[in-house]
């Protein structure tokens, strides 16, 4: 019996082998780049010699950028599957969980980039059995439930195991432009803004049913017009950007009106797009204009305390910038959405030193 053996081709083998090698070296190459990246620049508002605020941290348009790094298994794996990593393309929707990953809406690619730098960790989700078609925001309850609102779909897409699987969908059939999402850690809520129905909708965290809703269309306190953002602090209040009224809207935990700040103007203390929200551990309140291209900071009352970037592409500048999250750690988290990064902050209490 003849024993027939087969071999690969030299030509296929040789390309094969030039393939490995080449990607190796350039491998070696990229490993190179990252790792002699010049240092950050030290960017601190306002300038000294006043006393430093808000301190420039980083910006993050790939995971290398917060040092994850692929292994070489990874690399090749990935290589001759044809998966590359997604860079950020245009974001919108930032948030951090409890265990310190960082959570990035990108509308275009239509996925959540997930950062996870203790881990050495980066996926994107969801797969392709869950698509979005617009994603927006995103929010994450004390059970670690990721929500991103979808306005195309007409929904908010509900996923579990820091979203790497899909749960279920709620709103359909109530909700007409979903946007803006927070969590409300004090009426155990998940807060979603209706854009085009200029109301906040209210969902129970345990039954993920309707609770209620606050506001309706109009120029009146409590009412809206094509509201955007919204973002819950730990005392439950809610700050809702009522964008086409040009001003921020809080709220009790209830939904009961406090107070309103802001107008439309084109100097500070005024609002031209106003979109993120967010409030420090001090209670300042940081706004995000897209077309002042800067973020606005004032205190609990609605009085401007300082602001800081300006339209531009270095690091503390902004092109149409749209959300925003601050942590636990006064960690400050911007969608610089047309520059393709996010622009990371550190607000300074005073005291604080402004070194890294």
């Amino acid at each position: 019996m003849r024993t027939i053996r087969t071999y690969a081709q030299p030509g296929k083998l040789a390309l094969s082998l030039i393939v490995i090698i080449s990607f190796l070296a350039l491998s070696g190459c990229f490993m190179e780049v990252v790792e002699t990246r010049e240092d950050l620049p030290d960017i601190v508002w306002p300038q000294r010699p006043e006393t430093p605020r808000i301190r420039f941290v980083n910006a993050i348009s790939n995971p290398e950028d917060l040092n994850i790094r692929e292994s070489l298994s990874a690399r090749l794996w990935n290589f001759f599957k044809g998966k590359v990593r997604t860079p950020i393309i245009k974001p919108y929707g930032v948030i951090t969980d409890a265990e310190g990953r960082l959570y990035v809406v990108d509308n275009f690619s239509r996925v959540i980039h997930v950062y996870n730098a203790k881990n050495n960790e980066y996926y994107v989700f969801p797969q392709s059995e869950t698509n979005l078609l617009s994603p927006i925001d995103i929010a994450i309850d004390k059970n670690g439930t990721v929500y991103v609102s979808d306005s195309r779909e007409q929904s908010v897409k509900v996923f579990t195991d820091h979203g790497k699987k899909f749960l279920k969908d709620i709103g359909r059939g109530l909700l007409s432009r979903p946007t803006g999402l927070a969590y409300n850690t004090v009426s155990d809520e998940l807060l979603v803004v209706d854009t085009k129905y200029s109301e906040i909708i209210r969902y129970d965290i345990k039954t993920l049913t309707f609770r209620g809703a606050i506001g309706s269309m109009g120029v009146e306190h409590g009412a809206f017009n094509n509201p955007t953002n919204i973002f819950s602090d730990r005392r439950g209040k809610i700050y809702v950007s009522d964008s086409l009224n040009f001003r921020i809207q809080v709220f009790t935990h209830d939904g009961t009106f406090v107070r309103t700040f802001g107008k439309g103007g084109d100097s500070p203390g005024f609002f031209s797009r106003p979109k993120g929200v967010a409030v420090d551990s001090d209670g300042n309140i940081y706004v995000v204009d897209a077309l002042f291209d800067n973020i606005q900071m004032f205190n609990e009352n609605g009085e401007l305390l300082m602001d800081f970037g300006k339209a531009g592409n270095n690091y503390g500048e902004f092109w149409l910038p749209a959300g925003i999250y601050i942590d636990k750690n006064d960690r400050i988290y911007i969608s610089d959405s047309y520059n393709k990064r996010v622009q990371i902050f550190q607000y300074l209490k005073a005291g604080e030193l402004p070194g890294p």
